[in-house]
C-alpha cells in the first residue's frame, strides 16, 4: 500500500507547536511512517481493527497521534500532546 502524510495546515500549526527536538524527531520519522505507519507506531485508545484507525507515536517531549486510513492511505496528525 501506498502511504501519504496529510501535510495540512493544521498538522502543519500542531508541528510548529512541537519542541524543536521533538519537530526535528518528526521529521525523521516521516519517511517511515510513510513506509508502513504500524510499525513505527502503537494503537492509540481501543485498539480496533478496521479501516481508520487512531495510532500514535513518543517523540521528545510529545506524543502524536495519527488518524490513518487503510482506505484512502492518507495518514493524518490529529492530536499533539506535551509530555513530561
Amino acid at each position: 500500500m501506498t502511504w501519504h502524510f496529510v501535510r495540512s495546515e493544521f498538522a502543519r500549526g500542531l508541528i510548529e507547536d512541537m519542541p524543536l527536538e521533538a519537530q526535528f524527531a518528526f521529521a525523521d520519522l516521516l519517511p517511515h511512517l510513510e513506509q508502513d505507519p504500524d510499525t513505527v507506531t502503537e494503537a492509540h485508545g481501543l485498539d480496533v481493527p478496521g479501516p481508520v484507525r487512531m495510532r500514535s507515536t513518543v517523540l521528545p517531549g510529545t506524543l502524536a497521534v495519527f488518524l490513518i486510513s487503510d482506505t484512502t492511505g492518507e495518514i493524518s496528525l490529529v492530536q499533539v500532546t506535551t509530555i513530561p
